[in-house]
């Protein structure tokens, strides 16, 4: 939820959301050279595996891994070979069907981000790799950066934490059943 409020001339925002904490990578290798890394939301999997092979062959990169983040067509890739930040976001942006809201927070801060931890009982595991024109500049260990971030849960965060108040609650109605008084081994 967000408020906002003007007052002579300048606007205040107030929101409200469910953050959760997270553990990400971020694309800096060292030296001004950033790997690869896009986001897709809502995508099905050929999708993306198509608009990465063309991009792929059109600037001659080495493999590329994806990882499925959500059931609904969420999607992860990277790509270990290093270039300069400005080639990085040509290569990411000419990436059809690329989440933008990702491109622009990506460009905004100067990196990539991509969380590979768990988020909701969701964690991103490997699903396809398209092999590449080339050998990988890094590994994974030569990953420069790593972060301990917040993202917004969303409803499906407000689901499951209602998921859990139910099943607690249920506990709770079961156990003061069987506490029940009794009066001559009749419970009231």
């Amino acid at each position: 939820m967000i408020k906002r409020v003007d007052i002579a001339g300048l606007r205040f925002t107030f929101s409200f959301s469910s953050v959760i904490k997270v553990v990400g990578v971020n694309s800096y290798a060292g030296d001004n050279l950033h790997f690869l890394m896009w986001d897709f939301d809502h995508v099905k999997l050929r999708d993306v595996i198509q608009t990465l092979k063309i991009v792929q062959s059109r600037y001659c990169l080495s493999d590329i891994h994806i990882a499925k983040t959500k059931d609904d067509g969420g999607y992860h890739a990277f790509c270990f070979t290093t270039v300069d930040w400005q080639r990085a976001i040509e290569i990411v942006a000419a990436t059809e069907y690329v989440d933008m809201k990702y491109l622009k927070w990506s460009v905004f801060r100067g990196r990539f981000t991509l969380r590979v931890s768990e988020k909701l009982g969701r964690i991103p595991h490997k699903v396809a790799t398209l092999d590449g024109y080339g050998m990988p500049d890094i590994t994974i260990r030569d990953c420069k950066s790593w972060v301990i971030y917040e993202t917004v849960g969303g409803k499906e965060y407000w689901h499951v934490q209602m998921r859990n108040m139910r099943n607690w609650y249920q506990r709770l109605i079961y156990r003061l059943r069987l506490r029940q008084p009794m009066i001559n081994g009749k419970k009231l």
